[in-house]
């Protein structure tokens, strides 16, 4: 699938949530999000965590610090191509962009008819759609609400899904069964459990809101967008973003264009690192179909403590780190590495 292939060009799926994380066994996503910047939560809806400290950034600590935000923004992109591509549905030009085995048709009738409706998984298992309670049967739009329960279900990407999430429609742009659309929707009270061929299980729970956006109005151009409040564990790290960061992934329908990362920004918890770090795309990552980016910048700070570190992909066997330990714009080491070493 395409857009699959575009996502392993940014090697999203080699940390991802539908590969194995670390060497043996799963990890597991568990919903909620602090109250960072004095925003409000919602009722009930979130695990709150305690204050962490800032993550200062050394000399020693900067490839550290580095590894984790690349495995972090694959970690966003994961989530993004396991759920979404069972959502969104699969331009006609371009049928491959995201998902060969997407929902989207059954989706829709149950919107506009209000009964429930059940489709075979390519493989095995089945998945089931109702309209919400509250929902007045209607073509989709803005305002549908429905409800996904996955049973085990198998579409031969290499994964199984189990369990169920609440979609809402916040808004829709033309026809999706066409190439040129805009579809944006929020999920709610996700509980899945993804399974892979090897031995590697991981429970997803979302926070109370996680927004995708596909939008190919300027086809075939398409971008897909995540405003992603969530946390998330596995082998590697346990993470929690902050509500307000963004990420985004361009891509074509044109293979030979390359894939685009043109935003990813978020202030970010890291178990491993033990604290708060910050992080900004300055300069879109390019990345050629089947490769590593071979282009780009990104900025990591330490939260609101000392320090920065600039990801400067310098081609796609080099990135350089320009390490500024005092925060002062004076950079006071630069090493070398890889990629391939960043994304583990």
């Amino acid at each position: 699938m395409r857009f699959l292939r575009v996502v392993l060009a940014f090697a999203i799926l080699v940390t991802g949530v539908v590969s194995t994380v670390g060497s043996g066994g799963g990890g597991s996503w568990t919903g909620g999000f602090d109250n960072w910047g004095g925003v409000d939560l919602p009722p009930g809806c979130c695990t709150v965590s305690g204050p962490s400290p800032d993550v200062d950034i050394t000399i020693d600590n900067a490839q550290a610090v580095s590894a984790t935000v690349v495995q972090a923004i694959y970690q966003v992109f994961g989530v993004i191509t396991t759920i979404g591509g069972r959502i969104f549905p699969s331009p006609p030009a371009a049928p491959d962009l995201i998902s060969g085995n997407s929902k989207f048709e059954l989706i829709a009738t149950v919107a506009a008819t209000g009964e429930p409706g059940t489709d075979t998984c390519a493989v095995s298992g089945v998945v089931t759609v109702s309209n919400n309670p509250w929902n007045v049967p209607s073509p989709l739009s803005a305002g549908s609400v429905l409800d996904l329960l996955f049973d085990a279900c198998d579409d031969g990407e290499g994964y199984t899904l189990d369990g169920s999430f609440s979609l809402s429609v916040r808004g829709l742009d033309g026809d999706p069964r066409t190439d040129v659309f805009r579809l944006r929707y929020e999920l709610r009270d996700m509980a899945l459990t993804v399974t892979s061929g090897v031995d590697n299980d991981i429970a997803l729970s979302a926070p109370y809101h996680f927004y995708l956006d596909w939008d190919s109005i300027d086809f075939p151009v398409v971008v897909l967008t995540a405003s992603p409040n969530l946390k998330l564990g596995s082998q590697v790290d346990d993470y929690s973003w902050n509500l307000g960061g963004g990420h985004s992934l361009t891509v074509n329908a044109d293979i030979s264009i390359p894939a685009t990362l043109g935003e990813a920004h978020s202030l970010m918890k890291s178990a491993v690192l033990g604290g708060y770090i910050s992080y900004e795309v300055i300069d879109p990552l390019q990345a050629p179909a089947g490769q590593d980016p071979e282009s780009g910048e990104i900025l990591v700070s330490g939260g609101t403590g000392n320090g920065t570190v600039r990801i400067v992909i310098e081609s796609i066997t080099s990135v350089r780190l320009d390490i500024d330990p005092d925060g002062d714009g004076t950079v006071e080491d630069i090493q070398y590495t890889t990629w391939t070493a960043l994304k583990g």
